[in-house]
């Protein structure tokens, strides 16, 4: 089977290089609260600002510490790197457990994103937003392996 649309297996080695170390250091990050790594202190373009401290501004320099934004990327494009980089024997089966992963992943995340509608107010729904932008991935990566795992499980 021929597919077009998926980075080759080289990617999801580079992935795991990225993902893993970012979602510790992001989980410990959030632990010990805000903790930022100093010498990412920089200026950086902004669209919209509502920091507190420079009332609402559009279109501005601030200055930012970009920690959360750099593990965020390396999470986000980690994880796709991961979900949809080619297996070693990729055929129509395994096209199937991705095709209905990715349908299971999009089902329970928009199920989570009504749910926080529904019950959360205030700041939880900016926290919530934070870490829904890497649940669609994570979901997808937690089914589809599994079922990988379960289809070796059953072939022995």
């Amino acid at each position: 089977m021929k597919t077009r649309f998926l980075f080759p297996q080289i990617f999801k080695t580079i992935g795991w290089f990225l993902f893993v170390p970012s979602i510790v250091m992001i989980i410990y990050f959030f632990i010990i609260k805000d903790y930022e790594l100093p010498f990412l202190d920089v200026k950086v373009f902004s669209v919209f600002n509502s920091l507190p401290s420079q009332n609402y501004q559009w279109f501005s320099i601030i200055q930012n510490n970009i920690t959360d934004e750099i593990l965020s990327i390396f999470i986000i494009v980690g994880a796709m790197f991961i979900a949809f980089s080619k297996a070693k024997n990729e055929d129509e089966f395994i096209a199937k457990i991705r095709l209905e992963s990715l349908l299971l992943a999009t089902y329970f995340n928009i199920s989570l994103f009504i749910l926080s509608i529904i019950f959360l107010y205030g700041a939880g729904v900016l926290v919530f937003f934070m870490f829904n932008s890497f649940t669609f991935l994570l979901f997808f990566l937690i089914r589809f392996y599994f079922m990988l795992y379960r289809l070796k499980k059953e072939s022995k």
